[in-house]
């Protein structure tokens, strides 16, 4: 009858007697529980209004599109970045910038390199009528208050009322499928919308699924090599690549609401607002902002939500952030400080009263419920009423419930231990309590042993880690820090606070160099902080570049320390105190340091530059401190004072925790740390302060740089691997080493899975979580760690008695009093957890049941889920990552074929590999059923081979690794070849290379005979250059790592003779020119930030022009042929700056009005620059002359993305390929004659001029593409072996061509005589 009936009705008719009335008044009450539970997914009715009736803007059909820029009327607030414009794509996708091509995302999982809103990222395809895309920004009242609405419903504390609403709808689209593989077009199409609602300060988003909207939910990678497989679609949000440190970008924050297929038809089936089908979210705000957070109606969220990380760089964000608490649980909080990111053991998020959500729940307290009934939704019987945001447990569940009392993670040295809640109850003897519980806490790091001596233990790192045995990391490995700033720093007479700000930290322990980054720095504390490089001085300190006979501070200190140090500036006598304190690792092995800085510091002028010359520091040890004291000088240069000189005092002592037990010999007394280059400067535009500091230690009196120190492991200038040991031999030999948790031959190392390869430590009831170089073992529900910190036990019952009167106070709480198991499944509570177990006549694990019987999940399905849902990597799978494939008993099919590479192999009944089975693609697979032949064991040579020609555990293929060579016995052929760069060496019988036995590519090899030399390495020769023979004209095209060079056989492309001109390992070369009277090519190399040359002649090395701190990001290079001068952008502090051809007579020429400047040209008969300017906001192209004068805007209408530029010396126009509008266009020097070559390139990066065609580098196609310019045709394409993006292209002549140092005369230039030039031109 409640289903059917309308129960307002029926409660309005008037009973006539007493009995009837409670028949009524049971009737009314059944009918209106009815009306409550009862929710019934949208319909498409439901959804916002979208369509050309509603104002939308449709996208134009295809595969893979993106919408005009959105402008938004006022910004929005995404995560803590603001954006006024958007842009809408056709995989399911809204972003703040224009994306890239889809195959630099759409098969990937989380996080995106660029912003992203994902209501269904999937490949979809419109093509041919297959469904609209909708889009509009609007102001319309019923659609703000809708949106009022369903915020308020799902966060009922916000204080949000949108003032703009962004409405996307994808109607009727179908996935993406190629013709070859179907016989005819699916069916399947899906319908979904996405709203954004904002206003000043906050922004939220809705995904809504209507109840048909769903009917595909993955899609197949385009390059899947004929291997059935469909990627779930992505369903999320990231922030995208933030920038960090100096040089360097990463990962953003990112949440994903989808893992799998099944959760992927969850989205219509299920909601966190209480109806099935649609989601809410909190995605951005204007103050604080760490993650998504979800709404939370009826606590049930369908999928675990992985908060990826965010700003801290290295470690995972707390997923619901914890901005604000209620006084009275300050103090516990403080207790218990939060340094690590695991989901289950973070704080209620913020937003209402967190009193309520700490609070234990009582199994007797009855249940009433809210008095606003729209925040109360029933699940089964019970009703669940809102009085937070809950938070959700990470249980291996396929449906996540949120306790309302989350247990709290409490770090202690290296160990992790969980405690349940306490109830709130006032303890008199809390301290002591706490005291005796951390009396059992373990005291060395799980990386150490324990040595018991007559007075007392120490700690000590085992081989290959190093630290105070109290935390140790693997030697060898870069470093992490991260913290907070805070303070009051008055800057002249103004003070300006610092409020928690956040502190990262990055350190090549190889090679002494240590970044430090300070974000959200107020403008004017940021220009006066400039001199304190001592703050980022702490952690060169801790990981300095070791010379003979010392040891850096860490080895010292460990993760606990406290630093006091005091500024005191001249001649102003400001005094500034900084105070560090060291609080430990986190969960990544990262070192988490607070600063608080309190006092005075002078005045800089904005604008002001900071120079600081090398120095060198004396530390004085003793038991459990360290102190040194110096006078710094320093030297200030601004436009308003020009150059001034300071210099302030620097007094400090380092405090730490030290073990004497051991009687071991103390360390030195002094020891002497020599910072080589200190780089300091503040962002105005991202409010960073950076420093960046070279730092070696060594015995007093060392000169680091002395002859008896030229080992290249002393002078920081050897070619290991970031992650490996440089370890020096005699003289300049010297051996890579990777760190341990690292495989690899030094020069290339990758991490170690231990958990995969069974060499973790973790015991029973533990799950191991890889690390990079190394792991962490944390228990499973229900346990915690013994007294060893290693052995997860099952948590017990603590009683403690503080008096013989007083009460006993237990530690155990009552879960099941927020019903967290299934409906058909009963929880039986026990001490320190709990237990869901089915109904009779029920199957599933307590969490999830059915009538239907489940069998566990085996071996192959837990490896298979591990890696499809991202938990063997600690994030979203990655691409070409080999997936075990199990039969329908949930055991290892015998044959197992990784769809990225196309190998096939058996395995046994664990999953193991069998030895001789491997096929490569193209080949018949084994017959896994027969028997395996006996085979001999394999080989040393064997095993190195297969470790990296195979894939790693995790099935990541390792690229760009020398594969080693065995013969027909397994051992090492003589010769070794690297099928990468072309060099080859001799070995020995252990495979390591002979000293002075390599060649470089194209050169005649060594004759290698067997030989049980004893290995070493010396650094390897330069590379050299390998022009193509028998060419006049050549098309010199950048590579990443290499150089490549393309002849041409009239305008045609010449692919026979394409060959590689230059490797250079470990480069990204981006900017190419080319100096055609000294025969001489010019490259940029991002990698190492550098400016380069190199002779075009067989066996030629590259030169290094330019090579300092200040050239961060170069890219576009041009060279002046006439005038001797080359001249390049850098984008990164966007200016664009000249040189002399050997580097020297650098000049800014401008560092204003820029914001994405990348290619540059110069005509050398005019003098004239042109460069182009990506501004997102203000495209543009500008000219000057070559001494920066006569700066002008050139074109700034009708472009995009103006990647490339060329001269077009037959015509005197400048010509540009656009990667926004796909044009290719041509304009006179003064901005007339604008005209479209070619309406529709693919994605352009770099170009050139030749004979009437154009040649360009294509980042779609990643190949060279030439377009006639008569016919407006592309008429030829070079496609390289190795398929990566190409950047720079230039032309290389045997002599100079016209138009390279002849004046053209012109009207410009009417009184120019013409020039004699070179060669033929």
């Amino acid at each position: 009858i409640c289903l059917f009936s309308n129960s307002s009705q029926i409660c309005s008719l008037a009973p006539s007697s007493t009995m009837e009335r409670g028949v009524m008044l049971a009737v009314c009450l059944l009918c209106w529980s009815c009306s409550v539970c009862v929710v019934t997914a949208i319909k498409r009715a439901d959804m916002f209004p979208y369509g050309t009736l509603s104002g939308d803007l449709i996208l134009a059909e295809g595969d893979d599109e993106t919408s005009r820029v959105l402008s938004l009327p006022k910004p929005l607030y995404f995560y803590g970045s603001l954006f006024s414009q958007l842009y809408v794509a056709t995989n399911g996708i809204i972003s703040g910038q224009d994306l890239p091509m889809e195959k630099q995302y759409v098969d990937d999982g989380f996080p995106t390199d660029f912003p992203v809103v994902a209501p269904f990222l999937a490949d979809i395809d419109t093509s041919g009528g297959r469904g609209q895309i909708y889009y509009r920004v609007t102001e319309t009242p019923s659609v703000l208050n809708r949106v009022a609405q369903e915020v308020h419903r799902g966060f009922p504390d916000a204080k949000f009322t949108p003032t703009h609403v962004v409405v996307a709808t994808w109607e009727n689209v179908a996935a993406y499928e190629e013709q070859t593989r179907t016989a005819g077009p699916s069916n399947k199409v899906n319908t979904f919308q996405a709203v954004i609602g904002y206003d000043e300060t906050d922004s939220y988003v809705l995904f809504l699924y209507p109840e048909d909207g769903l009917n595909y939910f993955g899609t197949r990678p385009k390059e899947s090599y004929n291997v059935e497989i469909e990627l779930p679609a992505r369903v999320g949000f990231s922030r995208g690549e933030v920038t960090y440190l100096i040089f360097s970008r990463t990962e953003g924050p990112h949440y994903s609401v989808t893992s799998d297929e099944q959760s992927v038809k969850n989205l219509y089936q299920v909601g966190n607002t209480g109806i099935p089908g649609v989601w809410l979210f909190h995605t951005g705000n204007r103050y604080s902002f760490d993650n998504i957070v979800p709404a939370s109606i009826g606590g049930l969220l369908d999928t675990p939500p992985t908060g990826g990380h965010g700003l801290s760089l290295y470690g995972e964000f707390e997923e619901y952030p914890d901005n604000t608490f209620d006084s009275d649980n300050q103090e516990e909080e403080d207790d218990y400080p939060h340094t690590g990111g695991d989901p289950e053991f973070q704080p209620a998020p913020a937003g209402g009263d967190h009193s309520e959500s700490l609070q234990p729940a009582s199994p007797d307290a009855p249940s009433s419920p809210s008095e606003d009934s729209g925040n109360q939704l029933s699940y089964g019987s019970e009703d669940v009423p809102l009085t937070s945001e809950p938070r959700y447990n990470s249980e291996p569940a396929e449906r996540q419930y949120a306790p309302p009392n989350p247990p709290e993670r409490v770090p202690e040295g290296d160990a992790q231990r969980t405690l349940k809640r306490q109830p709130q109850v006032t303890l008199k003897h809390t301290a002591f309590f706490f005291t005796f519980f951390s009396r059992f806490q373990q005291q060395c790091s799980q990386n150490a042993f324990c040595s018991d001596y007559a007075t007392g233990f120490c700690c000590h790192c085992r081989p290959g880690f190093y630290g105070n045995g109290r935390h140790c990391l693997p030697e060898g490995a870069p470093q992490r820090v991260s913290g907070k700033v805070s303070g009051t720093v008055t800057v002249g007479s103004t003070p300006v606070e610092l409020n928690n700000i956040d502190l990262h930290a990055y350190i090549v322990v190889g090679d002494g160099r240590a970044y430090t980054a300070i974000s959200q720095v107020p403008e004017p504390v940021g220009w006066a902080l400039m001199p304190l490089a001592p703050i980022g001085e702490l952690f060169g300190w801790l990981f300095a570049l070791e010379l003979p006979n010392s040891q850096a501070g860490f080895k010292i200190t460990g993760a606990e320390f406290t630093r006091h140090a005091e500024v005191i500036f001249y001649p102003g006598n400001q005094r500034l105190s900084i105070v560090q304190t060291g609080h430990g690792l986190d969960d990544h092995n990262h070192l988490t340091v607070d600063t608080v800085v309190s006092g005075n510091v002078p005045f800089l002028p904005p604008g002001a530059e900071v120079t600081m010359d090398p120095f060198k520091e004396t530390y004085q040890y003793y038991p459990s401190v360290a102190t040194s004291s110096s006078v710094r000088e320093f030297s200030v240069v601004s436009a308003e004072r020009g150059s001034e000189s300071f210099s302030f005092q620097l007094k400090q002592n380092i405090t730490y925790r030290d073990c004497r037990h051991d009687n071991r010999a103390a360390v030195l007394e002094t020891l002497q740390i020599t910072m080589e280059r200190v780089f300091v400067m503040y962002v105005k535009e991202e409010r960073i302060l950076r420093y960046a500091i070279t730092n070696k230690i060594s015995p007093v009196r060392v000169d680091p740089t002395g002859p008896e120190l030229v080992n290249p492991c002393y002078a920081g200038n050897h070619d290991c691997d970031t992650t490996a040991q440089c370890i020096p031999l005699e003289g300049q030999v010297f051996q890579c080493q990777c760190a341990t948790g690292y495989r690899g031959d030094g020069h290339n190392c990758y991490d170690i899975n231990e958990c995969d390869e069974g060499l973790s430590s973790c015991g029973a009831h533990s799950q191991c979580v890889n690390l990079p170089g190394s792991h962490r073992c944390q228990c499973q529900s229900g346990y915690e760690f013994g007294f060893d910190g290693r052995t997860c036990v099952a948590m017990t019952q603590c009683v403690f008695f503080f008096s013989s009167s007083a009460p006993s106070f237990f530690l155990d709480i009552d879960e099941c009093s927020s019903t967290p198991c299934h409906i058909s499944a009963r929880c039986i509570n026990g001490l320190g957890s709990f237990l869901c177990q089915c109904q009779p006549g029920f199957y599933g694990d307590g969490f999830y049941c059915s009538q239907t019987e489940v069998r566990p999940r085996s071996q192959c399905e837990q490896h298979r889920d591990r890696l499809q849902s991202g938990m063997e990597q600690g994030g979203p799978p990655s691409p070409g990552a080999f997936i075990p494939q199990c039969d329908s008993d949930g055991r290892y099919q015998p044959l197992q074929c990784h769809g990225s590479t196309g190998h096939c192999w058996c395995v046994d009944f664990r999953g193991q590999e069998r030895t001789g089975t491997r096929t490569p693609p193209g080949t018949a697979p084994k017959d896994c059923d027969r028997p395996d032949e006996p085979v001999r064991p394999k080989t040393h040579c064997e095993h190195h081979r297969d470790s990296v020609q195979t894939t790693s555990p995790g099935g990541y293929p390792i690229v760009g690794a020398h594969v080693p060579q065995c013969d027909a016995n397994g051992q090492y052929t003589p010769l070794q070849c690297h099928g990468s760069t072309g060099h080859c060496w001799c070995v020995d019988s252990r495979g390591q290379e002979r000293a002075g036995t390599r060649t470089p590519p194209g050169t005649q090899r060594k004759d290698c005979l067997p030989s049980v030399a004893p290995p070493t390495v010396r650094p390897l020769p330069r590379p050299d250059v390998t022009p193509p023979t028998n060419t006049d004209i050549t098309l010199l095209y950048a590579q990443g790592q290499k150089i490549g060079a393309l002849p041409l056989n009239g305008t045609r492309l010449d692919a026979t003779r394409s060959k590689t001109l230059l490797t250079l390992h470990g480069s990204i070369v981006v900017g190419i020119a080319y100096d055609c009277k000294e025969n001489q090519v010019y490259w940029t190399d991002l990698s190492a930030r550098t400016i380069n040359r190199a002779s075009m002649a067989t066996g030629a090395e590259p030169e290094i022009l330019i090579n300092t701190i200040d050239l961060v990001s170069p890219e576009g290079l041009a060279v002046d042929v006439k005038r001797r001068l080359m001249f390049w952008v850098d984008s990164n502090p966007d200016i664009i700056e000249s040189a002399n051809l050997d580097g020297s007579g650098r000049r800014t020429l401008f560092d204003t009005d820029l914001v994405n400047p990348r290619a540059i040209i110069v005509v050398s008969s005019t003098g004239t620059l042109y460069w182009t300017d990506w501004n997102r906001e203000a495209p543009k192209i500008e000219s000057s002359s070559v001494d920066g004068q006569n700066r002008r805007v050139v074109v700034s209408d009708g472009i995009g993305l103006p990647n490339a530029l060329t001269y077009d010396s037959s015509s005197g126009q400048v010509c540009w390929a656009d990667a926004g509008t796909k044009r290719l266009e041509c304009v006179s020097p003064d901005g007339s004659g604008r005209r479209v070559v070619h309406p529709s390139l693919n994605y352009p990066f770099s170009m050139v001029y030749y004979r009437n065609h154009f040649y360009y580098s294509d980042w779609r196609r990643d190949g060279v593409i030439a377009v006639n310019k008569d016919s407006s045709q592309i008429t030829d394409e070079y496609l390289p072996d190795q398929r990566s993006h190409l950047y720079g292209i230039a032309i290389a002549t045997t002599h100079c061509l016209s138009g390279m140092c002849v004046v053209k005369v012109s009207r410009e230039l009417p009184d120019l005589p013409p020039q004699r030039c070179r060669g033929s031109g």
